[in-house]
């Protein structure tokens, strides 16, 4: 119980020293796991060396990253939950002064037990009408300002349960029995500790969302706050458009990691539970490789989900401030388990792009989005149920990379990639269309659309592409309009770029002319595109 001299005479300003002592901890933490990336592990990840002294040797450094980044984690919840402390008790503090201040100017006197009490009675209190309703007036306001007393020591012993409750679950990691799992004891922790500090998870906005009001009430959220809901909600958070893309990288490498863990101490193990195992530390793989390479080409974890089939975004480079963005949407029989491939070919975009616009064109992102249950090789591709599933929340998508990127300039492409392309013509030719600059189909067979005009787009920003001997698209192909006219045909109405790949998936072949004309057009260089037919804007 908090008394009345404790809360009276308490120095907070010590505990506002100590939330900033385990901010800078955590800053410390932070930076040694990032030193241990770039100064230990990527070097000699990228030397070469192997055998089993170094297997040994990397899984201990991963280790060692792994409690640097969960110590700076805890590090920042405990400033947190000090800071709090601090400012919750402050402000008790200080409504108690001002009601001491109150009873010092009406004569009345605060005993050390909180008591308020009258001044001494004189003669002409006892005697004198006037001076009995006086009188009676002080133990009035005696009372009142009993009571006030009163219930600000309730506050702050309801403020200090809170605290030590929260501070409670900050247990610090035990070195001898670090494993996958105390992420997810992370992810526990910071629930219970933001539900005592009244970070409720019922204001997180529902899945699908605008992203212009996601980002609003983002903003709107103190940089503690924002911390408690990425880990204490990661798979929310993760999932929100319109969320900055490091904010959403942060959650959904927690909300990664907590499942890994998940799956490791599970009571039995499926075939299903096995392949959701191998395919996310796949992912997590190339996630963490990514940290050891050229700057710009790290990458960024959008979206993640591992049921059925699996999903994920990723995207390479910071779309939040790239002048040039695409989004590469795959096609058939696209799962998590074949992600890295993805992920590959976005990384092949980007690197076309950089190598055709040089230092001057600006950042550029090129993002991996299997944000749609894709159809497997059966009759299901032939039809547009996937397609129409999947459109809106490409729409959604992308909606969010405009209202996530900062105000620098932004020129968005978005690339479909076989029954990808279908998923592109769903969503660009419904509702508002594609809120994009130009749509780039490769080895599409059709777009559920008859010309290129109704994808709600100047035609001179639609450009297909289509191998001679692709069997999904162009004359020749086996199976010519599946979904509606082929965006290659000249009357669909699109600029054919020229593609000098073969097969239906060569077309992020490394220094071929199709591979140049998609960074051409990332990179809004169309006078540029070899075309084979169409007109290319102005």
């Amino acid at each position: 119980m908090v008394t009345y001299v404790e809360l009276r005479d308490a120095r907070l300003g010590t505990v506002t020293e100590a939330a900033e002592a385990w901010r800078t901890l955590a800053r410390r933490s932070g930076e040694l796991e990032r030193r241990v990336v770039t100064e230990l592990t990527g070097p000699l990840r990228t030397s070469g060396w192997s055998g089993e002294a170094a297997s040994a040797l990397f899984a201990r450094l991963d280790v060692l990253d792994d409690e640097f980044e969960l110590a700076a984690l805890l590090h920042r919840m405990a400033a947190i939950v000090l800071g709090n402390a601090a400012q919750r008790l402050r402000d008790v503090q200080q409504r108690l002064h001002a009601a001491i201040d109150a009873c010092d100017l009406l004569g009345l006197r605060v005993e050390d037990d909180g008591r308020v009490v009258p001044p001494p009675a004189q003669d002409w209190h006892i005697h004198l009408d006037d001076g009995r309703a006086e009188r009676a007036l002080q133990h009035q306001n005696a009372e009142i300002y009993t009571d006030l007393i009163g219930r600000l020591l309730a506050e702050a012993d309801d403020a200090d349960t809170d605290i030590k409750r929260a501070l409670g679950k900050l247990e610090p990691l035990d070195r001898g029995a670090m494993d996958t799992f105390e992420w997810k004891n992370a992810i526990l922790d910071a629930r219970e500790v933001a539900d005592l500090l009244g970070v409720a998870e019922s204001a997180i906005p529902e899945a699908g969302a605008d992203p212009a009001s996601v980002r609003a009430w983002w903003d709107g959220l103190t940089e503690d706050q924002r911390l408690l809901y990425l880990t204490a909600h990661p798979d929310r958070l993760g999932a929100l458009d319109g969320l900055p893309a490091g904010d959403r990288n942060e959650a959904n490498r927690l909300a990664l990691r907590a499942h890994l863990g998940e799956l490791g101490r599970a009571p039995e193990w499926s075939p299903q539970s096995g392949r959701d195992q191998d395919r996310l530390l796949h992912l997590l793989d190339k996630l963490e490789a990514a940290e050891y390479g050229p700057p710009g080409q790290g990458l960024f974890l959008l979206g993640l989900e591992n049921t059925n089939d699996g999903r994920a975004i990723v995207a390479v480079g910071d779309p939040d401030t790239a002048a040039h963005t695409a989004v590469l949407v795959p096609g058939t029989g696209t799962e998590l388990d074949n992600m890295r491939g993805q992920i590959d070919r976005a990384a092949e975009v980007q690197r076309a792009a950089q190598q055709i616009g040089g230092p001057t064109a600006g950042g550029i992102s090129v993002i991996a989005w299997l944000g749609y249950d894709a159809p497997g090789f059966d009759s299901s591709a032939m039809g547009t149920g996937h397609a129409e599933a999947g459109a809106p929340a490409l729409d959604s998508f992308v909606n969010g990379l405009n209202a996530a990127h900062d105000a620098g300039p932004s020129h968005t492409t978005v690339i479909g990639h076989s029954y990808g392309s279908v998923v592109v013509g769903e969503a660009a030719s419904h509702g508002d269309g594609l809120a994009v600059h130009d749509i780039v189909t490769a080895g599409s067979p059709g777009m559920s659309v008859g010309t290129a005009g109704e994808l709600q787009l100047d035609p001179r920003h639609v450009w297909a592409g289509g191998a001679a001997d692709d069997p999904m698209t162009g004359a020749t192909g086996s199976i010519p309009g599946i979904h509606d006219n082929e965006p290659t045909d000249q009357d669909f109405g699109a600029n054919r770029y020229q593609v000098d790949t073969s097969g239906h998936s060569g077309y992020w072949t490394p220094g071929s002319e199709s591979l140049k004309n998609q960074g051409r057009i990332v990179l809004g260089l169309y006078d540029q595109v070899s075309l084979d037919h169409g007109q290319s804007p102005r």
